[in-house]
């Protein structure tokens, strides 16, 4: 059966699986509490989805969007149902919904870290799903990402469109310190 979706909104009766799967998907530094992505759900250019199996609670996915592209900020699958073509499925759905390039970041391969293999299970995963690289990168808070896209091309204004509109509307506490994008 295909997945179903539904708009998350305060009084959203599975609140408390999205929260769990928050905590468990994303590392402390990189977490945005679910009462920021709840500050927005009036708004008219950003989109905060759960999607579910029948009844079961599959994961959610946040997006803000412009006229050119929409961009997922945080993207989830319950731990239990990875792997099992779900990711792929909200993926699609999101594309089916939107009609435009759909933009995300993914953490670098290319740096130090102490999870290099779930840093390559996620782009394996964004890869088979027909993403490519933008060669280009974001940095803040002395995080690094990756700008992933699926679409017929990356447009950079586009995607600074969106973090411009993310500053003014102050959506999640945090401020881009330094971009970088390279030439490839």
């Amino acid at each position: 059966m295909p997945l179903t979706s539904q708009i998350i909104s305060r009084e959203f009766p599975d609140l408390d699986k999205v929260e769990k799967l928050n905590c468990e998907a994303f590392p402390p530094e990189e977490r945005v509490a679910i009462s920021e992505f709840l500050r927005y759900t009036n708004d008219e250019q950003s989109h905060f989805f759960a999607f579910y199996n029948e009844e079961e609670f599959v994961g959610f996915a946040f997006a803000i969007y412009n006229e050119k592209c929409f961009y997922i900020s945080f993207f989830a699958v319950m731990p239990h149902l990875r792997s099992h073509g779900y990711g792929g499925e909200i993926i699609h759905k999101l594309t089916d919904f939107y009609q435009k390039t759909m933009v995300l970041e993914v953490e670098r391969l290319d740096e130090e870290c102490d999870n290099l293999e779930q840093r390559q299970a996620r782009m394996d995963f964004y890869k088979r799903n027909g993403f490519k690289t933008s060669n280009a990168f974001l940095e803040y808070d002395g995080l690094s990402f990756e700008i992933l896209y699926l679409g017929d091309h990356f447009d950079e204004e586009a995607y600074r469109d969106i973090f411009h509109m993310l500053q003014e509307k102050n959506f999640f506490e945090f401020e881009i310190k330094y971009r970088r994008f390279s030439d490839a």
